[in-house]
């Protein structure tokens, strides 16, 4: 399963893209406000060797959007 995520403060955008794909495809928000981690190298380097994360979709910093799977849960 997919779903695409908006990234918040364009209302315009949002309405747009669900309107023209939330039948196929679910469109929701972004729910992150701000960015969770604190700078702190020694405790990062305790917890993660590395950062999981990749950079985001070129649609994402470019269009204000991604499509990102969802993982089913058995």
């Amino acid at each position: 399963m997919y779903r695409m995520i908006v990234r918040r403060g364009d209302p315009d955008w949002y309405d747009v893209l669900y309107r023209t794909f939330n039948e196929r495809l679910p469109v929701i928000w972004e729910r992150r406000k701000r960015e969770r981690r604190k700078e702190s190298p020694s405790l990062m380097e305790e917890r993660r060797r590395q950062d999981r994360r990749g950079p985001p979709p070129p649609t994402w910093t470019g269009l204000g959007f991604a499509v990102v799977r969802v993982p089913r849960h058995s």
